[in-house]
């Protein structure tokens, strides 16, 4: 009895270890880096990634100086960034266009999914820059990420 018990207790096992890998292999990661990047006297100062499955989270800190939205044309207190991540074995995270339109800090969050690039953001990731670029007024188009 006690074989047979232990026989169904050993059937359990591989499955168990089967969840537990599938659990590491989905497990998140996360890296953040201290950044300076300057574009129309906003800077960006602080980067985080989040690889969770194929979904790759972004967050990004700036300081947005009071002084560049203080024109008379409330058009001219706008402005447009977009940008993106890019890693060091050439991998990249865009970020949508976002507004501001006030001075202070700001926090941009942004989600990319990579699953139709091979979910790669399964993989952890090492940061080599952030780039970003602006335009000052509503309706403006940033130039593309370079």
């Amino acid at each position: 009895m006690i074989a047979f018990a232990m026989k169904r207790a050993l059937r359990f096992v591989p499955a168990c270890l089967a969840l537990l890998s599938a659990a590491v292999a989905s497990a998140a990661w996360t890296q953040s880096a201290e950044i300076e990047v300057k574009v129309h006297d906003h800077l960006f100062h602080k980067v985080t990634v989040e690889g969770v499955d194929c979904r790759l989270n972004t967050k990004l800190w700036f300081q947005a100086p009071a002084a560049v939205y203080t024109s008379g044309s409330g058009a001219r207190n706008v402005y447009r960034f977009h940008g993106r991540v890019d890693f060091l074995d050439g991998k990249q995270a865009p970020f949508a266009l976002f507004v501001n339109r006030a001075g202070g800090e700001r926090i941009i969050s942004a989600s990319y999914d990579t699953t139709a690039e091979g979910c790669w953001a399964r993989d952890r990731q090492k940061l080599e820059r952030v780039r970003v670029e602006a335009c000052r007024g509503d309706g403006c188009a940033p130039n593309p990420v370079k």
